[in-house]
């Protein structure tokens, strides 16, 4: 396992960690280091080797650190002068770290200063110049409304889609799906579910333009939700749904979708909101709606990211919200 030292001028090393961890969940193989106002090289060498003093012996270390030639790199490349398994990346930003924390568990440490060093250049953006895409498994433009998915095997199939995974999530789309549960539910592709979202044009194109760009991602209304999941073209392909609230599934099950078990993930606190969790705000209709689910015997779990653990989400602790 490689580990990895986040190294910056100031605090950003703190705070682009705590970042991460919004996203990803919080993982003890990565190690912050600031460097503060009179503060020299010799701090952060001593920073660095206290780190690795803790580390088990000989395992592979990589810094992320912002500036080439600053004084956070500088120092980094002392220790890893005399160190082996040891490499520094620059340009530390949000998308080159997920990219890192999700890798380093099965690849090697040149195989993650590739994956840094390529991520680091791909995930920069222009929202005026959306970048096209290149391969045909990659998203439509965004320009292009996103409709039901096309099915290029026309065997006659029976049955129907595996939802993967079912997640309210008010943002839908965004880095925690793209970053964490994409890769955990190992999904063949994406449906956003929301009337409001599919009839706002604006708010569809940005979330398709944030979708993996190896994934299939549609924004679709509910009934056409619906529709999709009973066409036999689409029989056991694995998506993972989004919705925003759980009264939308409550719909699904009425138009015949089969849902074991919602991952209820993030929704935003609106005035008179209780909070069920750190993530998940509730109003008098969700909880109602969430007790309708229960009834029907859905299993609810409370779970940010996919490497936190899941907390059962009960009647009786349903039942403890006052409004």
């Amino acid at each position: 396992m490689t580990h990895i030292i986040v190294a910056t001028h100031g605090k950003f090393s703190e705070e682009i960690v705590n970042s991460a961890a919004m996203v990803y969940g919080e993982d003890e193989n990565c190690h912050v280091v600031t460097f503060l106002p009179g503060e020299g090289g010799e701090h952060l060498v001593e920073k660095y080797n206290a780190i690795i003093a803790t580390l088990p012996a000989d395992e592979p270390v990589l810094f992320l650190v912002d500036l080439f030639g600053g004084s956070p790199y500088n120092a980094a490349s002392r220790v890893a002068s005399g160190r082996d398994n040891t490499d520094i990346v620059t340009g530390i930003s949000l998308p080159m770290l997920l990219e890192v924390l999700d890798a380093k568990d099965g690849a090697s440490l040149p195989e993650l200063v590739e994956t840094a060093k390529e991520v680091g250049v791909a995930a920069i953006k222009s929202f005026r110049e959306p970048v096209e895409a290149k391969a045909p498994t990659a998203p439509k433009p965004a320009s292009q409304p996103a409709t039901a998915p096309a099915s290029n095997d026309n065997t006659p199939r029976e049955g129907n889609m595996n939802i993967s995974l079912l997640r309210i999530d008010s943002r839908l789309i965004h880095g925690q799906v793209a970053t964490s549960w994409a890769k955990a539910v190992k999904c063949e592709a994406i449906f956003a579910v929301s009337d409001d979202v599919a009839q706002d044009p604006l708010r569809r194109d940005l979330l398709l333009q944030v979708a993996p760009p190896h994934l299939k991602s549609y924004v679709i209304p509910v009934e056409k939700a619906i529709k999709v999941y009973h066409n036999p073209k689409y029989a056991g392909k694995n998506i993972l749904w989004l919705v925003t609230n759980p009264a939308d599934i409550l719909r699904l099950i009425d138009g015949g979708v089969k849902i074991d078990k919602v991952n209820v993930g993030g929704m935003t606190h609106r005035e008179g909101n209780k909070m069920l969790s750190q993530a998940v705000a509730v109003g008098p209709a969700d909880v109602e709606a969430f007790k309708q689910l229960l009834a029907k015997g859905v299993d609810l779990s409370l779970q940010q990211v996919a490497s936190s653990k899941k907390e059962q989400l009960t009647l009786e602790k349903l039942n403890e919200i006052q409004f």
